[in-house]
Formats: C-alpha cells, sequence, structure tokens
C-alpha cells in the first residue's frame, strides 16, 4: 500500500515557526500526512543516548493542534538531541519552515539551519514569510531539469488547482524561451491548468525581483542545484538570493530531490 504524502514542519516555538505553523494551516491538506520536527542541539556533556540522537515519538507539553481545514490524515510529532540540520535533512514531499528565529531555524543567513538546506537539497523546501493562503504565485522558469522539477512539485500540491498561476521566462541570452515555454505548459497541462506565460529581457535575479515588487504574488518558486553541480550555493545565486530577501513566501526544488517519498520511519 503507497503512504500518504508527507508535509513536515520543522519547529522551534519561535515566532518565525508560528507563521509557517499559520501558513501550513491556511491550505488543505486531504490525504496528507504531517510530521512536526522539533531537534535540539546536545548540551556540552556526555554523549546523547542512541534514542535521544535519533529521531522518535514524543507528546510535547504543548502540542500544536492543526485546523480542522487543514484535513491532514495523520499527524505525528517527532524529536532529538540533534543538530537541527540533520533532523530535517529528510526525503518528504515539503518541508516548511519559517524565515528566522532564534533556535531552530536562526536567522536565515550563511551557516544558518535554512541557508544550510538550500545548499544541500534533498527535498523540495518552503519558507513561509506571511500565513496567508497561496492565491497567486510566480513561477520561474529557464528551460532546466531543477525548474522542470520546480514545476512537477508544485503540480503536486492539493491546493494548487485554486491559485492564479505566472510562468515567468527571463530571457537572458542562454535561455531558450520556446523550449521553457513548450515545458512548463506542458507539465501544467498534466492537471488542467493553463498558466499565464510571461517573457522578460534581463538579469534573472533582477528580473524576478522586479516581477515580486510588481505583481506581489504570495508564492515564488524556483529551481535551485544546491550543492550538485555548482558545489554549492553561491551567494549571488538567483534561487539564494531570492530566498534571502523576497517578501513573499518562497518554495524552492531541486531536479536531484527524489521524485517520490515514502514514510520514514524514525
Amino acid at each position: 500500500m503507497q503512504s500518504p504524502p508527507t508535509l513536515t514542519f520543522g519547529d522551534d516555538g519561535s515566532p518565525a515557526s508560528d507563521v509557517g505553523w499559520l501558513w501550513i494551516n491556511s491550505h488543505a491538506w486531504p490525504g496528507w500526512r504531517l510530521e512536526i520536527i522539533t531537534a535540539h542541539m546536545p548540551p556540552v556533556g556526555p554523549p546523547p543516548t542512541p534514542e535521544d540522537a535519533t529521531l522518535h515519538h514524543w507528546d510535547p507539553p504543548v502540542a500544536r493542534a492543526p485546523f480542522a481545514e487543514a484535513e491532514f490524515h495523520e499527524i505525528e510529532n517527532l524529536t532529538a538531541s540533534i543538530d537541527p540540520r540533520l533532523a530535517l535533512w529528510r526525503p518528504t514531499d515539503l518541508l516548511v519552515i519559517g524565515p528566522r528565529g532564534p533556535g531552530l531555524l536562526k536567522a536565515l543567513h550563511l551557516g544558518s539551519t535554512a541557508e544550510w538546506l538550500l545548499q544541500h537539497p534533498v527535498t523540495p523546501l518552503l519558507i513561509a514569510r506571511s500565513g496567508h493562503p497561496v492565491r497567486s504565485l510566480i513561477a520561474g522558469h529557464d528551460g532546466s531539469p531543477h525548474a522542470q522539477h520546480t514545476i512537477r512539485r508544485l503540480t503536486q500540491l492539493p491546493w494548487i488547482g485554486g491559485v492564479e498561476i505566472t510562468v515567468l521566462i527571463v530571457n537572458d541570452g542562454r535561455t531558450n524561451v520556446d523550449t521553457a515555454t513548450a515545458m512548463a505548459r506542458d507539465e501544467f497541462a498534466t492537471i488542467d491548468i493553463e498558466p499565464e506565460i510571461v517573457v522578460r529581457d534581463g538579469k534573472p535575479t533582477a528580473v524576478i525581483f522586479e516581477a515580486i515588487e510588481q505583481r506581489a504574488p504570495d508564492l515564488v518558486a524556483l529551481g535551485t542545484r544546491g550543492l550538485t553541480g555548482l558545489k554549492r550555493l553561491s551567494y549571488g545565486s538567483t534561487a539564494g538570493a531570492i530566498a534571502r530577501a523576497a517578501k513573499c513566501s518562497v518554495f524552492l526544488a531541486s531536479e536531484e530531490t527524489p521524485p517520490t517519498t515514502s514514510r520514514s520511519q524514525p
């Protein structure tokens, strides 16, 4: 029997996590499983026991209760005494985190948990910057497998059918606009969505920021190579720059992430 798709939420109890939690509950996830992961760096002293260092079931003192409207099929709380980066670095269908926080997530800057996840993509990552539901999104496409994989992951979100979608193709002299247009339309056609295709000339980062400013989407979606190919997500890369500075929520995925996931046993 096929396991249900899983949404993983990185929770450190901070205000940023509260934003991520509200974003999750602003959407419907019928048939999805929710796992809430809380990880703590082990204190200086004796090493944690194998059980403490491995994600395991627990009953938090104050458990988060998802809204009934979220329609989750199953909910599980997991914890471990381990580096939060390792706790969240696991196959899942979507990982949701907040943009900053004093504990698990810290600031979204070089060396933080969020930055590390950007550089080591193992699963689609959503950085929630507001609790508003997604009504409109911009998906960047440059004709690459990473961009196409990102759109494929978007089509798997259960609420995507009610979203106004714009595919932004930046003609920077390297992108085959016709190919990128056909790829995007073909992928969205699998769920009977006809996106708006917008083609603009210029440098990708500047053009995407300009589109975000003009259209004020709830979400921007981009493909990223992470460490693979580039060796690292450079500070000046398009995906990295957007993830750090966009005012809206950001969805990132890499073609290297597993195409499907099954329920992982903690």
